[in-house]
């Protein structure tokens, strides 16, 4: 049967089968949605529309030289007083070649993981000697020689400790245990010292905390200068 005219209209052979087989509201609506499909057409897609990812994952390989850290060895010696330490070998850090492999996605580094890694200089271990002449001098040595009583505290040659810079101090000499902090119009630096429960020592470090009666006492690692705390001391001037 013809249901569309050519001017569009709705032309029905049999109405009367057509209504007794669809209520009316049904016809209604069936016809409304055909004139919406014939007024919009068939839908589109413009380009673009489905995002298709044209980001690529480089994967790169990098060749890295990186440095071995020297180590450090201790070792007694009787040639130097209790408490004193001195550089006999100054350490040489190592060379290692390390190879990894790095993703690269939109310029951007996503992940890396090293490949391998091969040793091409080897470190050169610095040796320190630590003098161990005797602990406590006999009373008598002391006699008429200026005595303080003193607060003490610790520190090393951890860049925390000195101001983010590792192991200098204000005379050059490195920062471990026999070199200790001073008011310079207190102690003169280059003063030789003999501090109770701690050892020989020699003024060669400044600190902005430390003033008057206050003395900061080297210790060779962090670990060492947290076991010390603070706490009174007795130091004997020796010069």
């Amino acid at each position: 049967m013809d249901l569309w005219s050519e001017k569009g209209g709705m032309t029905v052979s049999n109405p009367a089968s057509v209504q007794a087989s669809y209520p009316k509201r049904h016809i209604f609506m069936a016809t409304l949605l055909t004139f919406a499909i014939l007024a919009l057409g068939t839908p589109s897609f413009a380009k673009g529309d489905r995002s298709q990812s044209s980001e690529q994952v480089t994967v790169k390989r990098v060749e890295l030289r990186m440095p071995i850290p020297y180590p450090t060895l201790r070792r007694s010696n009787s040639e130097l007083c209790d408490g004193l330490s001195k550089t006999i070998r100054t350490g040489i850090n190592g060379e290692k070649l390390c190879i990894y492999r790095v993703c690269i996605k939109d310029g951007k580094e996503i992940k890396h993981e090293l490949v391998s890694s091969k040793i091409l200089k080897k470190p050169v271990p610095e040796v320190i000697a630590i003098g161990n002449r005797g602990d406590l001098p006999s009373r008598g040595y002391f006699s008429g020689r200026n005595t303080l009583i003193m607060i003490a505290t610790a520190y090393s040659p951890a860049a925390s400790d000195n101001g983010g810079y590792s192991g200098g101090t204000a005379t050059g000499i490195k920062v471990g245990h026999g070199v200790v902090a001073v008011d310079p119009k207190y102690i003169p630096l280059g003063t030789r010292l003999y501090i109770e429960g701690y050892g020989y020592a020699i003024a060669a470090d400044t600190g902005r905390a430390i003033k008057g009666d206050r003395i900061d006492l080297g210790f060779n690692n962090r670990q060492e200068a947290n076991n010390f705390g603070r706490r009174k001391v007795i130091v004997h001037i020796l010069d």
